[in-house]
């Protein structure tokens, strides 16, 4: 009886010691701080923790923090909007929440910077597929950090199957950092993404979010699904015409998951067996519109590889002032795939390896930069007004 009880009073003792360690564990921070929706006067802070709790962001130009904005409510998910910011300035900020117990989590201070007006020079990172490998994304993302972009453009298949939460807690949000703390991310949906609640939940942008007009100094890119029908009759096509059309931007960029063109070895037919149709044919529908409104660059991912086309106009070769220039930059960390064996005419250059882009904007020039995954430049090309 003696022994019985005390096992009893063990196992007691342990329930009680499970209860009490987890309660003082306190508040957990699921996701650590990521940067949306940047502007010349504004910056959307995000963060997500494991249990509703307040919502606030201490910031200022410098340390130690003055300026507080904080949301109304408990929430595990957080979006606190800055507001009120100087064009072109770098900003110091912090996160803050508290449960209902008191309990209180606080992230380190990171820095930003808002978007320059529109005569300002800027550079910003271009990443496709970054999917399920993060020994690759945290590589490219720190190499892409140290160029010290203004934002990050994301072309889709963020995770490798959308549906998982995990994907985004525990790799993709993760491994983006140094670039993510200090860098705002601007994504489009990939096929991999699956239209998912979570992806809609993590990201802010312009309803409805498959498609809307990103705008930062001289530069607007108007991001498209192309998971959604593209032909003309769609409510996507009617969008893109008519804000490609009223866009007065000295740099006009549209950026999709789907290549409308790419030379790739088998995904739009077996190479190695007989022809390609060189593209996806839902989106191949948005090139007369890039056409028609002077569409600079065409960004995609979807090909695991990078391939920069010639300047394009009805799928040929064409002088730069005349076409648009394609690019495939699917090297974000999903397995590598080739181009065809043959080299097709629209092909300038192609590359299967993991990278990533690098652009520079200064009023009227524009640089593209690719680097590999020991950050080495393996191809460039610059654009003139």
């Amino acid at each position: 009886m003696r022994t019985s009880t005390l096992r009893g009073a063990a196992v007691l003792f342990a329930v009680f010691a499970c209860i009490w360690s987890a309660g003082a564990a306190g508040l957990g921070m699921v996701v650590g701080p990521y940067l949306n929706q940047p502007t010349q006067h504004g910056m959307v802070v995000r963060w997500e923790t494991d249990a509703p709790a307040t919502s606030l962001v201490r910031w200022g130009r410098k340390v130690p923090l003055a300026e507080e904005t904080g949301a109304e409510g408990l929430r595990t998910l957080h979006e606190v909007a800055l507001a009120g910011l100087e064009p072109g300035t770098p900003y110091f900020y912090q996160t803050v929440s508290r449960d209902d117990a008191g309990n209180e989590t606080a992230s380190e201070v990171y820095t930003f910077g808002t978007a320059v007006d529109r005569d300002g020079a800027f550079g910003f990172v271009v990443l496709s597929d970054t999917q399920e490998n993060p020994v690759t994304l945290r590589a490219l993302a720190t190499y892409a950090y140290g160029q010290r972009p203004s934002f990050t453009l994301l072309s889709g298949d963020l995770v490798g199957d959308g549906n998982d939460k995990a994907q985004y807690t525990e790799h993709l949000f993760p491994n983006m950092a140094p670039l993510n703390t200090r860098v705002p991310l601007v994504p489009i949906l990939g096929n991999h993404d699956n239209n998912s609640k979570y992806y809609y939940g993590y990201f802010s942008a312009p309803e409805p979010k498959y498609y809307f007009q990103f705008d930062y100094g001289n530069l607007a890119v108007f991001m498209v699904d192309s998971q959604k029908p593209l032909r003309s009759s769609s409510e996507t096509h009617q969008w893109l015409d008519k804000a490609l059309g009223k866009s007065k931007a000295t740099w006009k960029m549209v950026m999709l998951h789907r290549p409308p063109y790419s030379s790739d070895e088998d995904d739009y037919g077996d190479t190695g067996k007989g022809p390609s149709i060189m593209g996806d044919a839902n989106v191949r529908a948005l090139a007369p519109l890039c056409e028609k409104h002077r569409v600079d660059v065409v960004w995609a991912g979807h090909i695991h590889s990078y391939e920069r086309t010639w300047p394009l106009r009805d799928g040929k070769p064409v002088s730069a002032k005349k076409g648009v220039l394609y690019m495939v930059t699917g090297g974000g960390g999903g397995g590598l795939e080739k181009a065809a064996p043959v080299r097709t005419p629209l092909s300038a250059k192609v590359y299967s390896g993991h990278h990533y882009c690098y652009v520079m904007v200064n009023g009227k020039t524009l640089r593209i930069e690719a680097y590999d995954i020991d950050n080495h430049l393996f191809d460039f090309v610059e654009l003139a007004k």
